[in-house]
């Protein structure tokens, strides 16, 4: 009986590693905002406040989930204020010393390089690209990254992670023609974000009252599969104005034009899982 029982535990912790393993992440996650949280916020006390607090909690729910096994982040392009947002962002998260991970900028005279065979976008795990040249000092236009739109949704695609805030999308559009971005222009709108349960489901611990930390400029029409994290009011409409997705989904060939589905365990291998541990239990019964 207890050889038995020995064989039977071990047959079901090997059913749940293989359960576990197959609900492995492939894609990398992101987070597309219409947002400019790097123009509205500031460090008091040691501590991200407002838009740059966002920024901090963005990234600390990419981190976790990105799986190309690079841990470093890339800020494309910034100089300025964008650049000192994101820098504050990365160096009091819990990326930083302890977590592991490291910074770099990376010039936009550099991009070909970078974006380039053998350039050092294959040794990032989150692409940051921050707000436009309009609404932040020292931001970069999306008209810039549009040469470099594929390589960007490639390394998604590989497991890597992108933050990006509201830069015009002129490289997302590219990759999905039909996506229509609207540029709310002047002091943009500043109604209250909201989060979609899908916002919730896939980055835990972010709040509505850490998205509304100042006016939104951009919003999203026609999204198609992209999932939709978080929606505020304009007049009588409700805006897309957040995109993402936590990536993986045990699916590879996921990226920004084609999200990952959650992941969720296929019924088979719940069942098998629960058939193993009820018959583990019945076991250590009657061995008792």
């Amino acid at each position: 009986m207890k050889k038995m029982l020995r064989t039977l535990s071990a047959w079901a912790l090997t059913t749940m590693f293989v359960v576990g393993s197959g609900t492995a992440a492939f894609a990398g996650p992101f987070i597309i905002s219409g947002t400019d949280s790097d123009d509205h916020g500031s460090v008091s006390g040691g501590a991200n406040q407002n838009g740059w607090l966002f920024m901090q909690k963005a990234l600390e729910n990419l981190a976790p989930n990105v799986t190309n096994g690079n841990k470093v982040v890339t800020i494309l392009g910034s100089t300025g204020r964008a650049s000192t947002a994101a820098n504050s962002a990365f160096n009091l998260s819990s990326l930083a010393g302890a977590g592991g991970w490291t910074i770099q900028t990376v010039s936009t005279a550099n991009f070909a390089t970078f974006f380039g065979v053998g350039g050092g976008l294959a040794n990032s795990g989150i692409l940051m690209m921050d707000s436009g040249s309009v609404n932040v000092g020292g931001g970069v236009d999306g008209s810039v990254f549009v040469p470099y739109a594929t390589a960007i949704n490639n390394f998604v695609g590989a497991g890597g992670g992108l933050f990006s805030q509201g830069n015009g999308y002129d490289w997302i559009t590219t990759l999905i023609p039909g996506l229509t971005v609207t540029d709310i222009g002047g002091g943009g709108v500043s109604t209250a974000l909201s989060l979609t349960p899908t916002g919730n489901a896939a980055f835990p611990g972010l709040t509505n009252s850490d998205l509304s930390t100042g006016p939104w400029h951009n919003y999203f029409t026609n999204t198609g599969s992209l999932p939709i994290l978080a929606t505020a009011p304009q007049g009588t409409a409700i805006r897309n104005v957040i995109l993402g997705s936590s990536g993986g989904g045990g699916t590879p060939g996921c990226s920004i034009t084609n999200p990952c589905p959650p992941s969720v365990p296929e019924p088979s291998t719940i069942l098998l899982l629960g058939s193993g541990l009820v018959a583990l239990g019945v076991f250590r019964r009657k061995s008792a």
